[in-house]
């Protein structure tokens, strides 16, 4: 009896049909799953934070986490860390688990910068004009510190600060005084320089605080480390470093220097 066209095939002739059906099915189910990747995005995975702050945690400051292993802090502990898009987290004792789970990280540079400048803008308008003020000249470069204000500066961790001032057209004399008093440092800005190295200053810690003392009047100024490893790395996590120290200025100069737009 003939049951149709293959009725009459010799059996290892029906085997390899049946081989070669199966490779078909296999190569349709993995051209089905690369589809799916492709549509899906970016595969998730895991990412490395960096450590911007540390309270009562054996971390420093630049120091690397997996964002893929359970974190545990007791009661009282804190970490700021920063991930790769630039998001700040702040995580509080008590905590146990993951701190940043496996995601589609963006991996395109200029959405993050666009998302940081995006960052700055909505700090300035939640406090007016930032005390930097709409007046305040921008820097020629990332890491000068400018004198003409009081506030906060960022500064290269083991590096000799540079001061800048906008205008430069009369010589000038002032003292900065530590917040210990354990000495002061005088400083003669000759007429016509825009810089002065601060080679005289010491910075103990972290957070150095200053008095500045110049003719009859007296402003602080506060100097803040960041780890050398992080002003040489990813570009993103150092102006997000920059903006949450509240050194906007500065991390304005940098967005510059990268050409994303700023105010």
């Amino acid at each position: 009896m003939n049951h149709g066209p293959t009725a009459n095939r010799p059996l290892h002739s029906l085997s390899g049909f049946r081989i070669h059906s199966l490779s078909v099915v296999r190569a349709f189910v993995t051209a089905l799953s690369l589809t799916a990747v492709a549509w899906i995005g970016t595969p998730a995975q895991a990412e490395t934070l960096i450590v911007m702050e540390a309270r009562g945690v054996s971390l420093k400051a630049g120091a690397q986490i997996d964002g893929a292993q359970v974190l545990t802090l007791k009661e009282g502990e804190r970490l700021t860390l920063i991930r790769s898009d630039g998001t700040v987290l702040t995580l509080r004792g008590p905590f146990s688990k993951i701190p940043a789970p496996p995601t589609a990280v963006a991996s395109d540079p200029k959405q993050a910068l666009a998302a940081l400048v995006n960052t700055r803008a909505a700090r300035t308008s939640s406090v007016g004009v930032i005390r930097a003020g709409e007046e305040v000249m921008p820097l020629p470069e990332p890491w000068l510190v400018d004198l003409s204000r009081s506030g906060m500066r960022c500064m290269i961790e083991d590096q000799t600060v540079t001061f800048w001032r906008p205008e430069a057209n009369q010589e000038t004399r002032f003292t900065l005084v530590p917040s210990d008093r354990s000495y002061k440092a005088d400083f003669v800005w000759p007429r016509g320089a825009a810089r002065l190295p601060a080679s005289k200053l010491e910075f103990k810690n972290e957070f150095n605080f200053f008095t500045i003392q110049q003719a009859d009047q007296e402003f602080a100024l506060q100097l803040m480390k960041i780890p050398k490893a992080i002003t040489e790395g990813d570009r993103v996590i150092l102006i997000a470093w920059l903006l949450e120290k509240g050194c906007t200025q500065q991390a304005d100069a940098l967005l510059r220097q990268l050409g994303a737009p700023t105010p």
